[in-house]
């Protein structure tokens, strides 16, 4: 036991400091803060950041803190250690070193051997509790929804998540974890007061209490009951499953061959949760402008498909393969996309060109021209074939396009165009 050798015992492991001194002078100290979140205690031993013994901790100094007797609960069983004030000066946290419950302090003030001063454990101890008992609500949803089998294989409790790993052969499906995170949330509502019984360790495990994972036990154990739940636990927890309020699962996943974790939260963290999901809908809408967010984005996804569509038939357009024409670069085709890109494309390829395409989408022509460094204009090119495909149109020099409705007279503009440069050149 001295070792601290089980890894659940939940002792800090620390091989140097004058642990054994303080073993013989005080044994292990007391812990009385189930009950009391604020009481007046002795300082019985002080220790530097090296765990060794001192009789003072001057302001500024951070140092270990043993008292006769503690409200400040040391990490055990998942659940974080307690902070607080020790008068005025900050307990940063609280752990078990071989058995002695210590906990790390910030003076403020000069804190001498034998002070006797107040002690008062933050409030987010209300919140590791709330936390902490929703974990044990999991591990009974857990068992009921996936099975038995279920073990605890780990966990940590603090005042904002919770943590909880478990022997599961593969991953939780969605419907799964809606029923899981249901139950949980129905226990809440239903509401049931804690219940805490001593007893011996035979007598708990007859009892049907579950044994938890980081708990070192002896003969006596703590058997706690909360609603449907029944496990041996040393933590603090909530007196009424009510308190809890609200609980979300937020992330599930894997940790090694066999064991599968759940990240929640629960009370004030849940609903800094549902706030934050309520922001982002709110962005979401705003950017879909103010349209049914499932509906606009059923919506760009048609489009985002289409245009997909589009550039798959741009891709599988007749492969644009130029001619000369007295030393001028010739492209005339059809081009099922980006017109305008591509027509640029094209005259930044050559020193001097022509390009005329054409194209249809929807039951509608589109046809573009460029020319570059030839004595062909683009605008007076498209003015002249537009009307072909019923329509009209023109632009500058160098770049014009048009529009038409007749796709079934695209060959008769090609040619057309074709019959144009060739004259022209």
């Amino acid at each position: 036991r001295a070792k601290a050798s089980w890894k659940g015992s939940g002792d800090a492991i620390k091989e140097s400091g004058d642990f054994k001194a303080l073993l013989e002078e005080f044994g292990e100290n007391e812990f009385i803060g189930y009950d009391n979140l604020k009481s007046s205690s002795k300082v019985l031993a002080l220790l530097n950041s090296e765990f060794k013994r001192v009789n003072e901790l001057k302001n500024g100094e951070i140092g270990y803190v043993m008292l006769d007797s503690t409200p400040f609960y040391a990490q055990s069983g998942g659940q974080c250690g307690d902070t607080g004030l020790l008068g005025k000066n900050q307990i940063l946290d609280t752990k078990k070193y071989f058995g002695l419950n210590l906990s790390t302090i910030e003076a403020k003030n000069s804190i001498k051997i034998g002070d006797i001063l107040p002690c008062e454990v933050s409030l987010n101890r209300l919140e590791i509790r709330r936390h902490h008992s929703a974990t044990h609500l999991l591990h009974a949803a857990l068992r009921a929804i996936l099975g038995s089998h279920i073990s605890q294989a780990g966990s940590s409790v603090e005042a904002d998540k919770l943590r909880f790993d478990f022997t599961h052969p593969k991953p939780i499906s969605k419907d799964e974890l809606d029923k899981i995170e249901k139950f949980v949330n129905d226990q809440i509502a239903i509401g049931a007061k804690a219940k805490i019984e001593i007893m011996d360790i035979e007598s708990a495990k007859n009892s049907g209490a579950i044994a938890l994972f980081g708990e070192k036990y002896g003969d006596q154990v703590r058997v706690l009951t909360l609603g449907c739940s029944k496990e041996l636990c040393g933590g603090t927890h909530v007196e009424n499953l009510n308190e809890i309020g609200s609980f979300f699962i937020i992330r599930e996943s894997g940790v090694s061959a066999g064991v599968r974790r759940i990240e929640a939260v629960c009370s004030r963290a849940a609903l800094n949760y549902a706030n934050e999901l309520r922001s982002e809908l709110e962005e979401i809408k705003i950017a879909l402008k103010g349209a049914n967010p499932i509906n606009a984005i059923t919506k760009l996804k048609d489009e985002i498909k289409s245009l997909q569509n589009e550039i798959k038939n741009a891709n599988s357009s007749v492969e644009l393969s130029p001619t000369t024409i007295n030393n001028v670069s010739v492209v005339i085709g059809e081009f099922n996309g980006d017109i305008k890109a591509k027509i640029d494309e094209i005259k930044n390829k050559f020193d001097s060109v022509v390009v005329f395409l054409a194209s249809k989408k929807d039951g509608k022509v589109s046809i573009g021209a460029g020319s570059k460094n030839c004595n062909i204009k683009a605008g007076e090119l498209v003015k002249a074939i537009a009307p072909i495909v019923g329509g009209g149109g023109g632009g500058r020099d160098d770049f014009a396009t048009a529009g038409g409705k007749d796709i079934d007279k695209i060959p008769n503009a090609l040619n057309e165009a074709t019959n144009i440069i060739k004259s022209k050149l």
